[in-house]
């Protein structure tokens, strides 16, 4: 709420006690005149008209006729009533007019000056609590800006005790390889040498796939040899057929092994593969927008508009906003210019649409986006030259994620509109639409 500051007026001197003061100084005056005693001077009556020309045209330029009128124009009525009494040779009226129209004149100034002072105090007054708003607004923001950062961070913390956790997992995993290993060297004294190769397979997925085809290339070797011996040679029989079970046994517990390690190699490779996708495509998408001609104006910095004006054309834009989220269509089209035409660019599996639309196109496509609930993901405001700019993008789901590996697909619209006043109202000159269709969340 605006709070004026009212200046406690000065108190005046009565009109009559100046009256009053001033004839008995001219009485006393005459008296001194010895024998002139009962008889006033013309020269007397006109200093005094004199002074109370001098006390109406200081009034004149404090703007009397304008912040007190009344009593300027009763200082001017005293002044030339005062004239006609001296004409009809009648001095003590002239005097006493006179002497009058001088206590209206000053009151009439001390309260004009009273009534400037307190204007331009006024004046300073809402000009101050403009910038208190805008500081207001920049706090806000801030704070906005700040709640974003805290929750970039805790996402960056759950992100790090997932690594940990999944460090750790690899840790133990690596030790449990090495135990297996360690049995298999005692119980297998022939694969000693191939559980040497294959030592380093913790580290990578990829090592450990090589490593483990070729252990079960060689257990299927020696599969083939150990059947070769049966079928060759009758002696030893028994011991073969152990060695081939253990054989059989170790090749499966391989093979199950190897399965396991390709598949996790695998979904690790397709998570890397669609996350460098989705760099790609952004990639792509920035430089495609960026190679594109620009839409509005380049953008100076300069500003054109008072403090005053940036508040009032920052609650227009609100208001704007604020009917679109009420679904008042009406409103919202309210603060269009009628002459307006909007650029609109659809930019669908990578090709950009432009065209041109005027009011009644504008409304027919905002009935249309409204059919749809959009969610707000960010609004910001520039001033550039006489114009405020609202930014503003809006968000829909268009295509949910098949699995974890997938990518949900939304809708981004991106409208950017440019406000300046016309009159005492805000009206919307030009407005630029940019709508991503079925893309990731950027």
């Amino acid at each position: 709420m605006k709070r004026f500051i009212a200046l406690a007026r000065r108190r005046n001197v009565a009109p009559s006690r100046i009256l009053f003061i001033g004839m008995f100084l001219v009485l006393l005056g005459l008296v001194g005149c010895g024998g002139k005693l009962g008889k006033i001077e013309t020269s007397t009556v006109d200093t005094v008209i004199a002074d109370a020309e001098m006390a109406i045209a200081a009034a004149l330029e404090a703007d009397a006729p304008t912040l007190a009128s009344d009593l300027f124009q009763s200082a001017e009525a005293n002044l030339e009533a005062a004239k006609t009494a001296l004409d009809e040779k009648n001095g003590n009226d002239a005097l006493r007019l006179a002497y009058q129209a001088i206590a209206d004149a000053t009151l009439a100034r001390m309260n004009s000056v009273n009534i400037t002072k307190n204007s331009e105090l006024n004046a300073s007054i809402l000009q101050s609590e403009a910038e208190v708003e805008t500081l207001r607004e920049a706090v806000n923001r801030k704070k906005e800006e700040l709640t974003g950062l805290q929750s970039q961070m805790q996402d960056i913390q759950s992100a790090e005790k997932q690594l940990k956790q999944t460090v750790r997992d690899l840790q133990k995993e690596n030790r449990e390889l090495g135990d297996t290993r360690a049995a298999y060297g005692e119980q297998v004294a022939q694969l000693s040498e191939t559980l040497g190769e294959i030592q380093g397979r913790a580290r990578r997925a990829e090592t450990e796939i090589r490593n483990y085809g070729r252990e079960v290339a060689e257990l299927r070797r020696k599969l083939e040899v150990a059947d070769r011996m049966v079928k060759e040679e009758g002696y030893q029989k028994r011991t073969v057929i152990a060695e081939i079970d253990s054989l059989k046994r170790q090749l499966r517990e391989q093979a199950q092994i190897y399965t396991e390690k390709l598949a996790e190699a695998s979904q690790q490779n397709a998570g890397a593969k669609h996350t460098e996708y989705l760099k790609q495509k952004a990639q792509e998408a920035r430089a495609y927008v960026a190679s594109q001609p620009q839409l509005h104006p380049a953008k100076t910095g300069r500003i054109s508009l008072s403090s005053e004006q940036i508040t009032t054309g920052k609650m227009a834009l609100r208001n704007w906003e604020r009917a679109w989220h009420a679904n008042n269509l009406n409103g919202h089209l309210a603060y269009y210019e009628p002459n307006i035409i909007a650029d609109k660019v659809v930019i669908r599996e990578s090709k950009e649409h432009r065209s041109k639309i005027d009011l009644q196109q504008l409304e027919a496509d905002l009935h249309q986006m409204s059919t749809h609930a959009w969610n707000k993901a960010k609004a910001d405001t520039e001033v550039e030259g006489e114009s405020v700019i609202g930014i503003h993008r809006l968000t829909r789901l268009s295509t949910p994620a098949a699995d974890e590996n997938a990518t949900e697909l939304y809708n981004i619209w991106i409208r950017e509109v440019w406000m300046h006043q016309v009159g005492n109202d805000w009206r919307i000159h030009h407005e630029i639409w940019q709508v991503y269709e079925n893309v990731p969340n950027f």
